[in-house]
């Protein structure tokens, strides 16, 4: 089975009978929204995000509440009954990623399935409906395959009712998650042109390059590719990106000026991702297509992506195929010019590959080590990577050659150099050939080990010396061992099942700070060697100072890694033999874990019994989280020395969440902690409306320091409740909210929004009594743009004023709501409110607005829709210009912004009156903005430029701003830091617009006006406001007069006397020079 038995104990810990978050019936259909900023989870819940905030509808059938966590910038929602499976590390975190999954185009609007890579111990697929594409990897025990959204709560459903029938046992769900594709003097750096002299060329040995592809037509590869094969989402083995061609060449080209590494080296060719990247499923199908059916000796591997502590598919295939197969993997180290490096680099067999520039320096953006988690010495090696000339891909560059840079330059000439030590060595594996790079490598000057590895590739040194030191690279990692003592044997064994599932081995010595290794020295020479060894850094020492090694032999040394009285940190070192000009060099040292020590938390429920509850530790100052696995009511993390925050909830069906938040200091041993429900104490809501009454929604929200953590959840039972247990902490803030409604009208014509926000801890009484005369009542009025259509208005609040909006929970007062319409709310005064509104495929957000008690009115989506700076929309940092034209369609609001999916665009710059850069626009939500950005490398000095943003819509939903243009004249130059660009936006707020936001036939409308300018931009004063109105969609315009206000201008515009549209055009300029037209067509309608 695919989850075979792998999922019953965390299910049954993790499975919650709760009913939707909000108030949608099971199986309603969701209302129209823009869908590039949705996504289906693979539970089948679904998550939509806006600049405003996120919401959730639960998939059909399915009672469940959602955890809502920030991390690193993604937000991250995980349904409940998913939450224990994620904490066992059964499922992947990614799955849950909203983040992410639209960056990676995994959104409702992108794809109808879920890709995602099994693995078990039988490797097989269950019987589930639906799936599609299911792909067997029988060599890795991985299966690929596609989960339609459509089906994915029924899939759900099949998975946890397969796993609450089976054992616990070994297996594992990862999403099919994306990747980036991150000659001339390069050869002769690394001396191939000095191996070509010796005949050796990589002649007989096959490299499989898996890329984006090749361009079969360049001159420099035609012969050259033996093998092809297409694994990618594209239609053919065509590159349309240019990096694989660039790769392919640098390893085998056989152009006359600029040559490959192992110019006759056969290539096999595995095309695995396109312009959105590869897939994992692809680069996996394509390793084991490499390894197992071509037997390339060597695979490239210029990719890769964020590395974590645990082992991923692609670092696990790279160790497996690399045992079973005797093929060598060389991965490009990452180009994030920090640590750690990126995966599949961070894999224990991998040889990885960082950048130098042509004089042996270091490039900035090389990735170094250490390693994530046990701080094990990556990159392996260098080789050059900073403006390496290589074949150019049809279409993708200016000729047949073009200069790039990055670690993905790098890893093909270590590629090409492996193809050549492997012609004079068939017989090597790839572990030998690893080990012999590594050994002759040249250190450069100025560089750390964690930064180079053994130094830069030397091919001259690799062929000439006979011996090799395999492995090239050791390492041991040590936990603190203190005088622990309690819980030791659990903690051991503990430790022993998580390193076993994470496959990599990220300790050593658990009753001590010593380990050995074993260097074996292979003579292929023909002759005796001697070595003289040594051993520099202080935790390394040798059994041998000086080692004979026979010819055709072997000999060994044991290595002793000893950091016994050593202070926690890195300890990096290597291990030299010497025999005349021979030099050859292992990597080797130790980590030592800073002082830490087992904290064991133990849940009991409402009756004293064990329970499975959901915790998380978190340390405020470094932003670490270390979730906890329950079994048997029991969970536990090894934390370092220090001041830690646990967070708990305990849910159970009839009683419902128990809330507890306790501070543990870590100190001088292991600890017990009990986090009892029965010391809960209800949040109590009371309101003095007889006609309102509970909806069964909770939303919770939880804050200390930059730490946040919030769940949503709807209960059907009177009986159950949310509960919270007291505790004082300064700085710790929670929020509980609450919806009520008419009990006999409905829909409702009010909403009640009761929010109880409290700081410095829990109180012993946490209850909250609302009188409707002190809340905040706001009156909506929501309009129609020129036709009714149906919306959704949302709201939430935030847990701190000085919070996010990108990230606050959006709860709907309204499905499907008729537009026009009104609809009365009252919110607890004090909290900033973010609020939108969603129109088809339009969405309409505030910037936040602290409610205060009183009577306020508001009014959404009223004409005019175009244009608006309340958030940034273009800098220039340096000589890189950005420009979002992703707020076009904001209603006449001061403060909204505005997006349609629908509309189609383009943008474009101009220089001096040259276009210089040019964008398409589509799909611009603020989850996509990569579709609606223009980007523009510029020169240095001043110059005019002129920046224009076109768009065009027709939608079901809207009669009005058909089309919008802006254009936009300034001037810029270098900046030494980010610089808003000087531009402005008029913004409109006609008078005397009905509901539709149409005006009376022969009418005369009071057109208030005001400048919105870019937030940051340099200041400046408008030295004219020139107005132009039409009533044939801009057949022909008519001057209007434009007299100055108190917040801008007015004008009076006279409406047809026949029913129609009003279009709009304004010119202004600005004491810097700078000037704007902006045109929206079919601003309102007349009839």
């Amino acid at each position: 089975m695919i989850l075979g038995n792998v999922l019953a104990a965390a299910l049954l810990a993790g499975t919650l009978g709760i009913t939707p978050a909000q108030g949608r019936q099971a199986g309603a259909q969701p209302p129209e929204t823009g869908k590039a900023s949705s996504v289906t989870l693979i539970t089948g819940d679904r998550v939509v995000v806006t600049g405003g905030g996120y919401r959730v509808e639960p998939g059909p059938g399915r009672q469940v509440g959602f955890t809502r966590q920030v991390r690193e910038g993604h937000l991250y929602v995980i349904p409940s009954d998913a939450r224990a499976l994620v904490a066992e590390g059964v499922l992947d975190r990614r799955l849950f990623d909203v983040t992410q999954l639209l960056a990676w185009r995994y959104g409702d609007a992108d794809t109808g399935d879920i890709p995602v890579i099994t693995q078990s111990a039988e490797g097989s697929v269950p019987a589930l409906r639906g799936v599609r594409d299911a792909r067997q990897l029988g060599g890795l025990g991985m299966t690929t395959l596609r989960v339609p959204k459509s089906g994915a709560a029924q899939t759900w459903k099949e998975l946890t009712a397969q796993a609450r029938t089976m054992a616990a046992g070994k297996a594992k769900i990862w999403l099919d998650g994306r990747r980036s594709f991150g000659l001339d003097r390069s050869t002769r750096q690394i001396g191939a042109t000095e191996a070509w002299k010796q005949g050796m060329t990589g002649k007989g040995v096959t490299v499989a390059i898996l890329d984006s592809g090749y361009d079969p037509d360049h001159p420099d590869l035609k012969g050259v590719v033996a093998q092809e094969r297409n694994f990618s989402e594209d239609s053919d083995i065509r590159d349309t990106v240019g990096h694989g061609t660039h790769v392919a060449s640098i390893v085998a080209g056989a152009g006359e000026r600029y040559r490959g590494v192992a110019p006759d080296a056969r290539l096999a060719v595995g095309k695995v991702g396109g312009a959105s990247g590869p897939t994992e499923s692809a680069i996996l199908a394509g390793m084991e297509w490499a390894a197992v059916e071509v037997k390339a000796k060597v695979v490239n591997m210029s990719l890769g992506g964020p590395d974590t502590v645990e082992i991923d598919p692609v670092e696990q295939a790279v160790n497996t195929l690399s045992a079973q197969t005797g093929t060598l993997f060389v991965v490009a180290a990452g180009n994030s010019g920090g640590s750690p490096v990126g995966s599949p680099g961070s894999a224990d067999a991998a040889l990885t590959v960082g950048a130098v520039d042509r004089e042996d320096r270091l490039a900035g953006f090389s990735s170094t080590g250490p390693r994530e988690g046990d701080h094990a010495i990556k990159p392996d090696v260098t080789a050059p990577g900073v403006d390496i000339v290589a074949a150019a891909a049809t279409g993708t560059a200016d000729g047949a050659h073009v200069a790039m840079s990055g670690t993905s330059m790098a890893a093909p000439h270590v590629a090409g150099a492996a193809a050549i030590l492997a012609q004079r060595h068939p017989d090597w594996s790839g572990e030998r050939l690893k080990a012999a790079l590594i050994g002759s490598a040249a250190p450069s000057t100025g560089a750390t080990t964690y930064q180079q590895g053994a130094g830069r590739v030397d091919l001259v040194r690799a062929l000439a010396q006979p011996v090799v030191a395999v492995p090239g690279n050791v390492w041991a990692a040590f936990p603190w061992n203190g005088q622990d003592g309690q819980d030791e044997q659990d903690r051991r064994d503990e430790q022993d099942r998580r390193d076993e599932q994470d496959g990599r081995n990220r300790r050593d010595g658990q009753d001590g700070r010593t380990a050995t290794r074993t260097i074996t020295y292979a003579n292929s020479g023909d002759a005796l060697v001697t070595l003289d060894l040594t051993a520099e850094g202080e935790v390394l020492k040798l059994s041998a100072q000086r080692i004979e090694v026979p010819a055709a032999g072997e000999a060994s040394v044991t290595l002793t890694i000893d950091a016994s009285g050593k202070a926690p940190g890195d300890y990096p070192g290597t291990v030299t033999a010497r025999s005349g000009q021979s030099v050859i060099r292992t990597l080797a040292g130790a980590f030592v874990e800073p002082e830490s020590h087992d904290v064991t938390v133990t849940a009991l429920d409402s009756q004293g019994r064990p329970v499975d509850a959901y915790a998380q530790f978190y340390d405020p100052g470094t932003g670490v989280i270390r979730e906890l696995a329950f079994r048997d009511g029991v969970g536990r993390a090894r934390l370092p020395k220090g001041e830690w925050n646990l967070y708990a909830d305990i849910y159970e069906r009839t009683v419902g969440f128990t809330i507890s938040h306790t501070t543990v200091k870590v100190d001088t041993a292991d600890q017990r902690v009990t986090v009892d429900a029965r010391q809960g104490k209800r949040a109590r809501f009371t309101l003095d409306d007889p006609t309102a009454a509970p909806q069964g929604y909770f939303g919770f929200q939880m804050g200390y320091g930059p730490w946040t953590f919030g769940w949503s959840w709807f209960t059907r039972s009177a009986e159950t409740g949310v509960f919270l247990v007291p505790v004082r902490k300064a700085g710790l803030n929670y929020m509980i909210e609450t919806v009520w409604e008419s009990r006999d009208v409905s829909p409702s014509p009010y909403v009640y929004r009761l929010v109880d926000r409290r700081t410095g801890g829990i109180p012993e009484d946490p209850a909250y009594a609302a009188r409707q005369r002190d809340l905040a009542k706001v009156t909506a009025t929501y309009r129609a743009s020129g036709v009714a259509a149906q919306g959704t208005p949302l709201a939430g609040p935030r847990l701190r004023d000085t919070d996010s909006a990108s990230y606050t929970t959006l709860t709907a007062l309204r499905e499907n709501m008729s537009l026009p319409g009104t609809l009365i709310q009252y919110r607890t005064p004090g909290p900033v409110w973010d609020s939108m509104l969603e129109v088809g495929t339009s969405v309409l957000a505030d910037g936040g607005r602290a409610s205060r008690r009183g009577h306020t009115r508001e009014t959404w989506n009223a004409a005019v829709t175009g244009p608006s700076f309340a958030i940034p929309g273009g800098s220039r940092t340096g000589d890189k210009l950005a420009f979002s034209a992703g707020t076009l369609f904001a209603d006449g609001a001061a403060g909204r912004t505005g997006t349609d999916s629908a509309a189609t665009g383009t943008a474009t710059l101009a220089r001096n009156g040259q276009v210089i850069a040019k964008s398409d626009l589509a799909d611009c939500t603020y989850y996509r903005l990569e579709t609606c950005e223009l980007r523009a490398d510029l020169p240095a000095e001043s110059a005019a430029y002129t920046l224009s943003a076109s768009t065009r819509r027709q939608v079901p939903h809207s009669t009005l701003s058909t089309a919008v243009d802006a254009t936009w004249t300034f001037r810029s130059a270098n900046t030494a830091k980010e610089q808003p660009l000087p531009l402005t936006a008029v913004r409109y707020a006609p008078d005397g617009l009905d509901d539709l936001n149409h005006a009376k036939p022969g009418s005369r409308t009071r057109l208030p006006m005001w400048i919105e300018r870019n937030p940051g931009a340099p200041k400046a004063t408008v030295k004219s406001v020139r107005l132009e109105t039409s009533s044939d969609d801009g057949a022909s315009w008519h001057r209007i007069p434009v007299v100055p206000a108190a917040s801008g201008w007015t004008a009076t515009v006279p409406n047809p006397n026949t029913p129609g549209f009003v279009s709009l055009r304004a010119t202004v300029t600005d004491t810097s020079g700078s000037s704007l037209t902006q045109t929206i067509t079919r601003a309102y309608a007349v009839g």
